[in-house]
């Protein structure tokens, strides 16, 4: 009889050997074994133990210390076409030995009972044999991927090249305390970021999905990695399957193959069929045996396009890559020319020693650099997703926070959202039919046939129970698609239960008043149909569908469903429900939940794309949607310019929370709508989300606000740079008037200290509109101009003046920047309250004291005789230009912000006064 082993398991054997004996051993000759697509049936057949093929292999588990692991087929398992990943081949037979190690593990492969499952010493064996389902770790980083990420970014090695140089230059030692403000950008990102990694992590087990496996008999749920070969795993709806499977059972499922695919429609499956890992179960309950786990799994061989998952579009993220790579492109060639210009020969064209031009250079270099900006919007993230977590929602996508804060359009499930998911039965309605059977009977019945777990059936069997006193033959199980299941009794016929509309079709009109009465006041209504016909194999129901029972269900709207979604008609944000419930009930739900133009509702049932298009800007209440059509809704108000959220908590949502620019989803709904999602509610509550949008906020706005301050550096120093080369190449005696020691009070003073505190204080207010990136330049603007003015001012005047030292000149030009700088972080930092007034003078006074008490350690000249100065104060024509730089600062910032405000509102003067009276 053939034997089977994993190919890797085969190397792994060899290189153990390899190790023992100390010498080479042959690879064993393999052949890979394909098959069809259909399956065999299952079936055990006990072999000698003399027939047993000895293979040697390492084993990585501490648990148990064994040597060496034995892989034996006794049956060969359940057979898959080429194109699924079966993880055994077969192997040529060997000769068996007469005796087995006491060490040995023993890893037999063969059909298990269905109902029996493996016993847990078979568990145990291809645990310790590396057949379990190694799944990957969640999207979070490692801690080395961390530091690393951290540590070596563009502009660190760029600073620690900087630090390097001036080094080699013999630079005084004030010269790299900028070195300060990195080192504590870099451990600051990095402790947050492992704190946040720690917390997703542990959300993460919480929300983590599970199995459910039959062992020894018994039904356990167990976590997916624990998932083993041969495992019969139980699947129910909205659950997802974790590994490779066969069906071994005879009922028929739904599974939806979407994250594979792409295709919304789901695909029946029937005994002997294989269902793919990633794949969810949308109706049914089905018995499979496992075939493939781990890196063996089909979903690990499909491409990336297959999955199309993608990550929210960022707009912070997008605009801070944009800067970086713009200043990347910019730094390196800007600081290589600036030194050519400045240094004498023969290494530059200029007249400025080798050192102090390397010192000089350096200067522009630290300065053009936004050093911790990145990082610090990191951190801004990770504390988002720290105080997400203390209020039970789990982050999966550090980005998202910003996404939902930023959002036009929110589009709400009904059930699990605006209602807490429970319901229960109000009344039932019997209608006069042929059918043999009472709804009584009936009900408990289709419950035992299903054995389904959603709030309808739990709402059904609280009211009616489950029984198992009619025997059926074949079922039709529940599907967003078809709204309806169906169960054909032995000598009754077939029984119908969903949609009215679905089930009665064409004698929908006989109860059409009624269900249209009860769903107007809000209500749900699920019909009870009969037919004499049968269930045909393509789960078609022949004969005509009556009337037998209409069953009043009630969903309860959640207590805080009205406060959150009047929190977002407060923010702008338009509320859409989108259900696949009768449009009528949803509207009325609406209405009690508080949202606005409940009217305007619509039924999609059986519309075409185009009409869905046309629907999706025109109404707010969508019902009888399907999965596919929610999609479409979502993809036509991204076309629109929206910028869309949506909630949900089903297998049906998962196209529609895939295409969503933020997703989120409630910790008690399906796998499914979890693990496609970026955020998801721990404890279900709808509540929490306003907390997520003030996060998001708090990131946006503080990230401007600090940005700004990092980008006025940048940006004049790029311009004095400018400056500098215009007049080394026209004068050939120029050399950049700040070094790094002269930069410590703006990176302390200005940037370091007040933007860690600034990123993280709390701020709800509104997001300003426009793009990002334009805020923050067009905010940083008026700040770097204005020192570039002042700058000019004393290039212009230093000669009338008779300032000769350059020295002096850059003492002035520090000054003058440091305090434009710190108007910078006054008009950020406003309106001040009372945090935020004591970190500005506090700053303020910082600077002042410095520049005063220690102006040599800054590398500036005092400007007045006090106790260990050596160099010459500043003269009193010098102090007096300075006093008239500083006094012009606020104003030419003033000028600067406003003047494309003034040239606007005068051209609109003009051409109004010629429209009017020429």
């Amino acid at each position: 009889m053939a034997k089977k082993t994993n190919e890797k398991l085969n190397k792994e054997l060899e290189k153990l050997e390899e190790e023992i004996n100390g010498k080479e051993t042959e690879t064993p000759k393999t052949t890979t074994r394909g098959r069809k697509p259909k399956a065999v049936e299952p079936r055990v057949v006990e072999m000698p133990v003399e027939e047993e093929v000895k293979v040697e292999a390492p084993v990585t588990r501490k648990r148990v210390k064994v040597k060496e692991v034995k892989v034996v087929v006794e049956e060969e398992p359940l057979a898959t076409p080429d194109d699924f990943s079966a993880p055994f081949e077969h192997k040529e037979e060997e000769k068996p030995k007469e005796k087995r190690k006491k060490d040995e593990v023993v890893v037999t492969r063969y059909n298990p009972d269905r109902d029996k499952g493996l016993t847990t010493d078979e568990v145990e064996a291809r645990t310790l044999a590396g057949f379990y389902n190694k799944i990957k770790k969640g999207s979070t980083k490692s801690i080395p991927g961390i530091i690393f990420t951290n540590l070596f970014t563009f502009f660190n090695l760029l600073m620690f090249g900087i630090a390097a140089w001036l080094i080699s230059a013999k630079a005084p030692v004030t010269n790299f305390f900028f070195l300060g403000t990195i080192a504590a950008n870099i451990l600051i990102g990095i402790i947050q970021e492992i704190k946040a990694k720690k917390i997703i992590d542990k959300l993460s087990v919480v929300s983590t999905p599970t199995a459910i496996v039959i062992r020894d008999a018994i039904e356990f749920e167990i976590k997916l990695q624990e998932v083993v070969i041969d495992d019969i795993l139980v699947l129910k709806s909205g659950k997802q399957i974790p590994a490779d499977a066969i069906m071994v059972s005879d009922e028929q499922v739904e599974v939806n193959e979407a994250l594979l695919t792409g295709e919304a429609d789901p695909v029946v499956k029937h005994k002997g069929d294989l269902l793919y890992s990633g794949s969810f179960v949308v109706a049914g309950t089905v018995k499979a045996q496992v075939v493939g786990v781990g890196s063996d799994v089909f979903i690990e061989k499909l491409t990336n396009q297959a999955r199309k998952y993608q990550k929210p579009q960022s707009q912070l993220l997008k605009s801070l890559r944009i800067l970086i790579k713009a200043l990347a492109f910019l730094i390196i060639p800007i600081g290589a020319f600036l030194f050519y210009i400045t240094t004498e020969s023969p290494i530059g064209i200029g007249n400025t020693p080798y050192n102090t031009s390397v010192i000089s250079t350096a200067g522009a270099l630290i300065g053009m650099v936004p050093a911790g900006l990145f990082l610090l919007t990191s951190m801004a993230l990770a504390v988002g997703v720290i105080r997400l977590a203390d209020n039970n929602t789990l982050v999966q996508e550090l980005y998202c926070i910003e996404m939902l804060a930023r959002i036009d359009t929110l589009c709400l499930d009904k059930t699990g959202t605006i209602t807490d998911g429970t319901m229960n039965v109000q009344s039932v309605i019997e209608i006069k039919s042929d059918s043999k059977l009472s709804v009584a009977e009936i009900i408990p019945s289709m419950m035992n046939a299903f054995k389904d777990e959603n709030q309808t059936s739990k709402a059904l069997i609280e009211r009616f129970g489950r029984g198992k006193a009619l025997k059926y033959s074949k079922t039709v199980p529940f599907s967003s698609a078809r709204k309806y299941s169906a169960v054909e009794f032995n000598d009754y016929g077939v029984y119908l239960l969903g949609a009215p509309e679905y089930v009665l079709k064409d004698k929908y009109d006989t109860v059409a008043n009624q269900v249209e009465r009860l769903s107007s006041e809000g209500l749900r209504v699920i019909a009870v149909g009969y037919s004499k016909g049968r269930i045909r194999n393509t789960d078609d129901i022949t004969g005509v569908v009556w009337p037998v029972a209409l069953i009043v269900i009630e969903d309860s709207i959640r207590i805080d469903a009205r406060e959150t979604i009047e929190y977002f008609k407060q923010s702008g944000v338009d509320i859409k429900v989108i259900s696949g419930d009768n449009p009528i009930t949803v509207s009325r739900i609406a209405e009690r939940a508080g949202i606005d133009n409940y009217h305007k509702y619509i039924s999609l049932e059986g519309a075409s794309e185009k009409e869905v298009i046309r629907a999706a800007e025109e109404f707010t209440i969508f019902g009888r949607v399907s999965p596919i059509q929610k999609k479409i809704l979502i993809q036509t108000m991204k076309a629109n310019g929206r910028t869309v959220a949506m909630t949900g908590d089903g297998v049906n949502d998962i196209l529609a929370l895939k295409e969503a620019d933020t997703s989120i989803a409630m910790a008690s709904g399906s796998d499914a709508a979890r693990n496609v999602s970026h955020l998801v509610l721990l404890d279900s509550n709808f509540s929490s989300m306003p907390k997520v949008v003030s996060e998001g906020r708090r990131v946006i706005n503080n990230v401007q606000k600090v940005a700004t301050l990092f980008l006025t550096k940048t940006i004049f120093s790029i311009m004095l740079s400018f400056i500098t080369i215009y007049l080394g190449v026209t004068t050939s005696n120029a050399t950049y008037p700040i070094s790094p020691a002269q930069l410590i009070p703006i990176d302390w003073f200005v940037i370091g200290i007040p933007s860690f505190l600034l990123a993280l204080e709390y701020n709800n207010n509104k997001i300003k509109s426009g793009n990002f990136l334009f805020n923050i330049i067009k905010s940083a603007l008026p700040g770097a101009l204005a020192v570039i003015i002042t700058s000019v001012l004393i290039y212009w005047l230093k000669t009338p003046l008779e300032i000769t030292d350059d020295r002096v000149i850059s003492t002035l030009i520090v000054i003058t920047a440091t305090t434009i700088s710190l108007i910078v972080l006054y008009r950020v930092s406003s309106p001040l309250n009372v945090p935020r007034r004591i970190l500005f003078f506090s700053m303020f006074a910082a600077f002042i004291l410095s520049i005063l008490f220690i102006p040599e350690f800054f590398g500036i000249a005092p400007i007045w005789k006090f106790g260990y100065h050596i160099e010459p104060t500043l003269k009193l024509n010098e102090i007096l230009f300075l006093i008239v730089l500083i006094q012009a600062a606020y104003p030419i910032i003033f000028i600067v912000s406003n003047i494309g405000g003034w040239i606007k509102k005068g051209v609109n003067t003009v051409v109004n006064f010629f429209k009017n009276y020429v």
